[in-house]
């Protein structure tokens, strides 16, 4: 339902602009005729920002935290932000700010963090009588639990101009940098029926991973008011590297792996935004 939405306010805004066009674009001012020009083209020192649609930013495929008392999962990291089966013009995935330095020459940024911190809290046991009554109930421990997710895309990009004075193709690099992590801590402690201690973790276990890249951009922005601009963007070649180390606790081998990912023409992104 939010992409046909999406979809209606696009075309809504272009059928509103296709008649403005016709008053305020250079190409139907006669040298005879005296009316204003709206310039659509960014200029130098201009600033855009645009909500950006299309597949998840956040890189964590094979975040696998290994388990207290099991084997240490062999799963690598997955460029999981890189699946053209998996894109929706409905999703919205972060935001891109651009700075024009020229007339015709941008750099970018885009990026989001999220970051999740659960405390632990030890368990704490029934009070029994003599009976087996349950006077006091058992509390259980809460896990710490932390969690991260972020990235950041720095970029540039070379704007040309084209018949239309609204529609600007461009062409650019960037250079993609993600990196997520998860780490668990039971505190439970518990004693079994021959008195001996049972201890969950005695520190945590977490799993990180680090990926960085090059990208190929190539994408067009449509100007349907003097700023206020819809575009595509894809990347016909998409380079990732993304290594990944899990802990199964202080003082142990730590696991290492890694993943190549080349791809093209496999990245599409839908962008929305403003020009200030």
């Amino acid at each position: 339902m939010k992409k046909y939405l999406i979809l209606s306010f696009i075309l809504l805004v272009s059928l509103t602009s296709v008649n403005a066009q016709g008053k305020d674009s250079k190409s139907s001012c006669k040298s005879s005729d005296t009316c204003n020009v709206v310039k659509y083209a960014p200029e130098k020192g201009d600033f855009t920002a645009a909500m950006l649609f299309g597949r998840g930013a956040f890189l964590n495929g094979g975040l696998v935290v290994p388990s207290s008392n099991g084997s240490v999962s062999g799963v690598a990291p997955y460029a999981n932000d890189v699946d053209a089966n998996s894109n929706s013009i409905g999703n919205m995935v972060g935001a891109e700010g651009r700075f024009y330095v020229t007339d015709k020459f941008a750099l970018t940024l885009s990026g989001g963090a999220i970051i999740r911190n659960t405390p632990s809290q030890l368990s704490i046991p029934a009070v029994i009588d003599g009976n087996g009554n349950t006077i006091i109930q058992s509390y259980n421990a809460v896990v710490a639990d932390e969690r991260i997710d972020a990235n950041a895309t720095l970029g540039f990009q070379w704007l040309f101009n084209t018949k239309n004075d609204r529609l600007f193709p461009y062409v650019g690099v960037a250079l993609p940098f993600d990196y997520a992590r998860r780490s668990l801590f039971d505190p439970s402690i518990s004693v079994d029926d021959n008195g001996d201690v049972n201890i969950t973790d005695l520190t945590a276990r977490h799993v990180d991973i680090t990926a960085f890249g090059i990208q190929a951009v190539a994408g067009v922005d449509y100007y349907v008011l003097k700023d206020v601009f819809f575009g595509f963007d894809i990347k016909p070649v998409s380079y990732n590297y993304a290594f990944s180390v899990k802990s199964p606790a202080d003082g142990q081998i730590k696991l290492e792996a890694d993943t190549n990912t080349v791809s093209f023409f496999a990245q599409f992104s839908f962008k929305l935004g403003f020009k200030f």
